[in-house]
């Protein structure tokens, strides 16, 4: 049987949620069926070594720095030679699909490679309520320009999620093949991951966050709303798991409330499931999300979840049936976590629901669809 050929763009590999998921994909393909190469515009990231044998990696540039300069480049003047040259020499393979994993500035490069038959964008964030997209689509001339040479020469565009999607159309319009496929969360893996090392429970109450430590996860309103919760009286824990460019300021406001002996960030983990499987309670503070993968992973593990309004958590927890939601401020997001310290049963209540909606991101029926995109024509 002949193999369809894949080219998977991304622009590195560090350690976020479109990252973990298409490395989830890669374990999960049948190789038999499919040959696969990718492409990462800068050779970086936590989840390099993570790519399995039977995928070819190209790393197209080597410093970080310089890269950003090319995107900056890229957005402001349109400045792509270096990108041409760089994809020209380096790719000179035949595909029968092109996949930008991460949709972005990085997506034009798929117009640059020669030898793709078709190509598709896969979004995974939401392009209205995340300010770092919006202020750059409320600029008209912008807009219309990635309607023409973006989304326009397109053969599908995939969203992780129907509110991202939403959020997709009110921006940029309707185009002739649009589809919502959820991440690949890959359950059985992190239920195996989760009991790999066993952690032992405290006594304390512990809320559970896991991200990026950037401005856009929210994680300063968790801290504040943390204060509030102590000062109401309650004895608890929160860990803030994951690392970035915002943990100084963090560290700082956990010292500056005196919540040292409340708050914890405990850096980036390769496991970090175990911590989720001991915590009592997830917690996710974010500005915007599109379909965040450990939201999906905490349901899979049965903890009941706390998460503030924004596309992709409302939608997972639709109107508090399948967790509690908080709105976009401090005293509601510390309200949330008041509801759950003073309601065991709840609790309970909530982690049964975090399991049934988990249903949602079974691997099969996910990789399915995956197999459906691949396989157009």
């Amino acid at each position: 049987m002949v193999r369809k050929k894949l080219l998977f763009l991304m622009p590195s590999m560090v350690g976020g949620g479109a990252e973990r998921t298409l490395i989830n994909l890669l374990h999960k393909i049948d190789y038999s069926k499919y040959e696969i190469d990718l492409v990462i515009v800068c050779n970086k990231g936590v989840y390099l070594n993570q790519i399995p044998d039977e995928v070819k990696l190209t790393a197209l540039f080597k410093n970080d720095f310089f890269v950003r300069v090319l995107a900056y480049l890229q957005k402001r003047v349109g400045f792509t030679i270096i990108f041409r040259w760089a994809i020209k020499k380096k790719i000179t393979k035949d595909y029968d699909l092109g996949i930008s994993f991460l949709d972005g500035n990085f997506t034009d490069l798929l117009f640059f490679i020669k030898g793709l038959k078709r190509r598709v964008a896969w979004v995974h964030s939401s392009y209205k309520s995340y300010r770092n997209f919006a202020r750059f689509y409320e600029n008209e001339h912008y807009k219309n320009k990635l309607k023409i040479n973006r989304y326009g020469k397109l053969d599908t565009i995939c969203f992780v999620s129907h509110d991202s999607m939403s959020e997709f159309l009110e921006v940029f319009g309707t185009y002739t093949s649009m589809e919502v496929i959820y991440n690949l969360i890959d359950a059985e893996a992190v239920k195996l991951k989760a009991t790999k090392n066993q952690i032992v429970k405290s006594g304390t109450f512990t809320f559970i966050a896991l991200g990026s430590l950037l401005p856009v996860k929210g994680f300063d309103r968790l801290i504040r709303a943390s204060k509030i919760v102590r000062d109401t009286g309650f004895t608890f824990n929160v860990q803030i798991v994951g690392k970035g460019n915002e943990e100084q300021n963090l560290r700082r406001l956990i010292k500056l409330e005196n919540l040292d002996n409340v708050v914890s960030i405990l850096g980036f983990y390769d496991n970090p499931y175990p911590l989720l499987l001991t915590a009592d309670a997830f917690i996710m503070s974010s500005v915007s999300e599109a379909l965040p993968t450990v939201l999906c992973e905490a349901m899979i593990l049965g903890k009941p979840v706390i998460v503030t309004n924004c596309s992709g958590c409302k939608e997972l927890v639709d109107n508090e049936k399948y967790g509690l939601l908080a709105e976009q401020n401090d005293d509601s997001l510390a309200n949330k976590m008041i509801t759950y310290l003073t309601n065991p049963s709840l609790l309970e209540a909530y982690s049964k629901k975090a399991l049934e909606r988990a249903k949602l991101f079974d691997d099969t029926e996910m990789l399915n669809a995956y197999y459906r995109i691949f396989d157009k024509i």
